[in-house]
């Protein structure tokens, strides 16, 4: 009697977390997909109401970006959603960018002349301007998206506090300049000219965050080397010729066996290079190895026990026979 209600307690915590690790959902949506969708759809609301308020000659220009926008904006957010198999962040950045791009693209196209103030030969290169508007904006806007993204990775890479901090911060910058670098384009669309102090904030940004983003790559750098030496000193890169004195490696054909023994070469006609270190070197007084259990045979040696080198096949190089 006393020993059930311990059985119980022991197994009633193991369906806590199972319930509490399922992921959120609203209607069966990702939350940061179907804030990405309502976001859409607030737009094309927008969008139709401006085509019955607005200019209608221009308005051809401005629908047919428009729909490359949403087409843009769709195929962006599949991607996110690929990469966000096993990890949300490339989700949640691209995301955030997504709506970035949506705002400021939307109000570039429609806003852009919605005054009055262009001139009636303007209005026939309404198209070319928005072709190079729309595809700066997405360029940058999704390359600073990724270089954030690939930031962060490197930040946690580095398995190191100031590694992680310095890569946010390096992700957040470099999310500033692509914010800088695109976002004069919706201040022009409502008449607005940017000064020079926005171009001089906009540089010094992008110096910022150079300096930001090679302290973090020399950070993940710093983490490798000290990866690679601390599995040097546990013996994990040894070469792969030490462990020829001990016979052929498992799975290995072994070499066939010689009707006559090799000819007598001196140490010093062997290559430098394929001579073995002397901690493989026996001792000349050392017996032979055994026969291995395997029925392998021993790694064949010169007169005076030194082991043959190793050839490219993997088999011992037998010197020529005269």
């Amino acid at each position: 009697m006393t020993n059930q209600p311990s059985a119980y307690s022991e197994q009633q915590p193991a369906s806590v977390p199972a319930a509490s690790a399922r992921p959120r959902r609203i209607l069966g949506i990702q939350p940061v997909l179907f804030v990405g969708i309502c976001l859409l759809a607030i737009v094309t609301i927008i969008t139709v109401v401006l085509i019955f308020v607005g200019d209608f000659e221009s308005q051809a220009a401005r629908v047919v970006w428009t729909v490359v926008v949403f087409l843009a904006f769709t195929a962006l957010l599949a991607l996110d959603l690929v990469l966000a198999r096993r990890s949300a962040t490339p989700l949640v950045i691209g995301v955030a960018a997504n709506v970035y791009l949506l705002a400021v693209l939307m109000i570039a196209i429609w806003m852009s002349g919605a005054g009055g103030g262009r001139e009636p030969w303007e209005d026939d290169f309404l198209f070319a301007e928005l072709f190079g508007v729309v595809l700066l904006t997405i360029l940058v806007v999704r390359a600073a998206a990724a270089g954030a993204w690939g930031l962060i990775r490197l930040g946690d890479r580095g398995r190191a506090s100031m590694a992680r901090v310095i890569g946010l911060v390096a992700a957040s910058l470099l999310g500033l300049v692509g914010v800088l670098l695109t976002l004069h384009f919706a201040i022009d669309a409502f008449g607005f000219d940017v000064g020079e102090w926005y171009w001089r904030a906009t540089v010094a940004a992008i110096v910022v965050t150079a300096l930001a983003a090679s302290i973090t790559v020399l950070l993940y750098w710093n983490r490798r080397n000290i990866d690679w030496q601390e599995a040097e000193a546990r013996g994990e890169h040894v070469r792969p010729v030490a462990t020829a004195a001990a016979g052929p490696w498992p799975g290995q054909q072994p070499w066939p066996q010689q009707s006559m023994p090799p000819q007598s070469v001196p140490p010093q006609s062997v290559p430098p290079q394929s001579m073995p270190p002397q901690s493989m070197q026996r001792h000349p007084m050392q017996p032979p190895p055994a026969p291995p259990t395997g029925g392998l045979l021993p790694w064949p040696t010169y007169a005076d026990g030194t082991p043959l080198p190793m050839g490219p096949d993997g088999q011992p190089a037998f010197p020529p026979s005269r």
